[in-house]
């Protein structure tokens, strides 16, 4: 807990954290106000949440590229290291840390949900299963930030590595429909590239839907990247 409350106190000691709410927010408002706060619409968040992993795709890699490799251009991974931590707890902070202050950003979006309930009657069902959607995404694209963040010192080249990785699993329900459905191994990768799509697992959560196949599938891919992140940590301590 110590390390994540330093990581996020740095993070608001920080230009980034500011441009990340910016950004975040600006993207949040526009598609609001043109996708969800208009007149003869259902009140609910469901495009909002459809749409926010066009915008995290982005911004989550810029809230994660210098958890682990700041820690390596400044040298301060070997203090840590001569800490009695262990790389799990190292980990867990950092993974913890960037989780509070993805939740802030969340909770910023609480401003859209108050017009709703202002101008209309959302359904509170609905809203929790469109919040708990967009937790768990972030929860997956937090830790593919950190996996890249503790591959490199560099901040650019970990937060390109999360940028593409992100970007496949937001895009790849699309490209997907480039894949010709002629033969077996095709029709294979057409399904594969569906259901490792974002889109596909949040689009339930938007509804109101809990299914524990999308809970599986965003905690399982947390825990993938997570233990690779572990892994990482543990090989760089030996070098």
């Amino acid at each position: 807990m110590t390390i994540a409350k330093r990581e996020v106190t740095s993070l608001f000691f920080s230009p980034i954290a500011y441009i990340v709410m910016f950004l975040f927010l600006l993207y949040m408002g526009l598609v609001f106000a043109g996708l969800v706060f208009v007149p003869g619409q259902l009140t609910e968040l469901r495009r909002l949440v459809d749409f926010s992993r066009f915008g995290l795709f982005f911004i989550v890699p810029l809230m994660t590229m210098s958890l682990f490799s700041d820690e390596y251009r400044s040298g301060r991974i070997e203090m840590l290291r001569t800490s009695p931590i262990t790389e799990f707890d190292l980990l867990l902070g950092k993974f913890i840390g960037a989780m509070f202050f993805f939740l802030i950003l969340l909770g910023l979006t609480l401003i859209h949900l108050t017009l709703l309930m202002i101008f209309g009657h959302p359904d509170y069902g609905q809203t929790f299963s469109c919040y708990l959607g967009l937790a768990l995404m972030g929860m997956m694209f937090v830790s593919v930030g950190l996996f890249y963040s503790s591959c490199t010192q560099n901040q650019i080249v970990a937060a390109l590595g999360s940028l593409l990785t992100l970007g496949f699993f937001t895009f790849s329900g699309g490209l997907s429909e480039l894949i010709p459905g002629s033969t077996k191994i095709f029709e294979w990768i057409h399904s594969a590239m569906i259901y490792l799509s974002v889109g596909t697992h949040l689009e339930d959560f938007s509804k109101g839907v809990l299914d524990t196949s999308h809970l599986s599938y965003f905690l399982g891919f947390s825990a993938i990247f997570l233990f690779m992140t572990y892994l990482v940590l543990e090989s760089r301590k030996w070098r």
